[in-house]
């Protein structure tokens, strides 16, 4: 039974009207690394961030798998997928090309032939035309008043799903929390996302007893009557129609094991780390698994890549999206990367990391060993290439319609917990190895500082260029990097609009 009263009115937002906000103290500190120490702002970039942050990039970036598709027949499979989806729907056009530089990159992009889209960013209720239940709710006096549409009924969405929803998705019905009473098959509706706060939302409310605070994200289809969102456990339970940010396509269950759905600056990262055949590799902090799938990809197969992370869970999931590319080469393992270094005094009998797997996978003792081998960790001097890119802060992705962090000490913590990353890193990397450090956040004390903290902690990493061909902003002054290093690393700023992505960070080194 809910324990909300009716009376109390919710708040309904639009998506121009919702603000995005940070701790004052987290604010401040993102503030000051713009304006102080030879920043390049007044202070107030991180408005222009937070501006941005609460809507998707327009373009959706696909990673071709070139194990088992090419960026040509990709690209002729989604033409033909999209011009199916849009059922004749004119004012929905979408041009597919493949990226100017990034050879594995396709993007999509939308170019409505109309307005009527564009404007669902300024409502907080579905404009006109209206729907054929125009008198649906001609009884229910407060409920203009409470904020909701008088001519379509609407369902309440948890914030990663409507999240997910801003990016293109439809909405599954686990993401579901409450409707209103009398939704049927085939209905249009409206379609708003609930703003998390201190009054937990039981799963099933009836809209007329929500009193928090949403914001509306669009206009869709209903697929079932609403006793079935709640009643099933998975599947989908809206079709989009119309977003209230820029139209993207839907494209969960589209060329699986072809393609990876990817944020540009994620696709970048290997080409950064620019991986070779034969070679041995490692990525310490791997799921959900899209840049290891990334690796194999480019050598097709032909080499050996160590996938970690922390949870079990987590990397039998990674294990089978794995499988389902065709990545044969990647070793799973379940582990805590900041552990990972061996003794090298511990064992005389010094062991390759093939070597290692092979003997993990001899002595294996059930299926659940068979599924992610049981490897401790590998010795000194192991690996050809690493690839990390850790826990972080997240403050770049986007669409984010709010944010986790409570105070600037959790920023520092998210910092110091890199550097034990890093610490374990260094010594696994070969003489002549190369290493990426990524991060999907602007937090200097994530990125900039982490750079300077290895190149000061370990004289043998030394920062080399990333190739040119690939996009990104120069690192951000004031953080002991010469010019010279600032522009060997690439930031991705979410309100820069020339590239239009999400925060970004990426720095290559070289093993001296």
């Amino acid at each position: 039974m809910c324990t909300n009263s009716p009376t109390e009115a919710p708040e309904v937002l639009s998506l121009s009207e919702l603000k995005v906000n940070l701790p004052q103290d987290v604010y401040s500190h993102l503030s000051q690394q713009y304006d102080g120490n030879g920043g390049t702002d007044d202070g107030s970039h991180p408005e222009k961030i937070l501006e941005c942050m609460k809507i998707s990039p327009g373009e959706t970036c696909c990673r071709v798998n070139l194990l088992q598709s090419s960026v040509e027949k990709v690209i002729d499979a989604l033409h033909t997928h999209l011009s199916r989806s849009t059922n004749g729907d004119d004012d929905v056009q979408y041009t597919v090309r493949k990226h100017e530089t990034i050879r594995d990159v396709v993007t999509i992009r939308s170019c409505s032939t109309s307005n009527k889209r564009d404007d669902l960013f300024y409502c907080n209720v579905p404009p006109p035309p209206i729907a054929d239940a125009s008198h649906a709710f001609s009884s229910w006096e407060n409920r203009r008043k409470k904020g909701w549409p008088m001519n379509h009924r609407a369902v309440i969405v948890d914030r990663f799903c409507g999240e997910a929803v801003l990016r293109g998705a439809h909405v599954f019905v686990k993401g579901i929390l409450g409707a209103d009473a009398g939704i049927q098959e085939g209905e249009e509706i409206a379609v708003y996302a609930h703003l998390s706060s201190n009054k937990p939302i039981p799963r099933g409310l009836l809209q007329e007893n929500y009193t928090g605070k949403c914001v509306f994200l669009g206009m869709g289809k209903s697929i079932c009557k609403r006793s079935d969102y709640f009643a099933q456990s998975s599947g989908i339970g809206v079709t989009m129609t119309r977003l209230a940010g820029p139209s993207l396509p839907p494209l969960n269950g589209v060329l699986v094991g072809k393609i990876m759905l990817q944020n540009l600056p994620s696709a970048i990262v290997v080409h950064a780390l620019n991986p070779q055949r034969g070679e041995v590799i490692l990525d310490m902090c791997s799921a959900p698994g899209g840049k290891t799938s990334h690796v194999a990809s480019l050598i097709g197969n032909d080499g050996l890549v160590i996938a970690c992370d922390k949870g079990r869970k987590k990397m039998t999931q990674a294990r089978e999206f794995f499988l389902s590319m065709g990545a044969t080469c990647i070793i799973p393992i379940a582990t805590d990367s900041t552990k990972l270094l061996l003794d090298e005094n511990a064992n005389r009998n010094r062991l390759s990391p093939r070597q290692l797997v092979e003997a993990a996978a001899a002595n294996v003792q059930s299926k659940d060993e068979q599924q992610l081998l049981k490897i401790k960790g590998f010795y000194p001097d192991s690996f050809d290439s690493i690839l990390l890119d850790p826990p972080c802060s997240a403050l770049g992705l986007r669409p984010k319609l709010q944010v986790e962090i409570q105070s600037a000490d959790e920023l520092q913590k998210h910092a110091e917990y890199q550097k034990q990353f890093v610490k374990c890193a260094v010594p696994l990397l070969k003489s002549g190895g190369i290493m990426t450090y990524s991060t999907c956040t602007i937090n200097a004390s994530e990125n900039e500082k982490i750079v300077r903290f290895i190149l000061t902690e370990f004289p043998c990493m030394m920062l080399v260029p990333i190739s040119d061909n690939l996009p990104g902003l120069p690192a951000l002054p004031g953080f002991g990097l010469s010019d010279e290093e600032r522009k060997m690393i690439r930031r991705f700023d979410p309100s820069d609009r020339d590239i239009d992505s999400m925060g970004f960070f990426i720095a290559k080194f070289q093993k001296m």
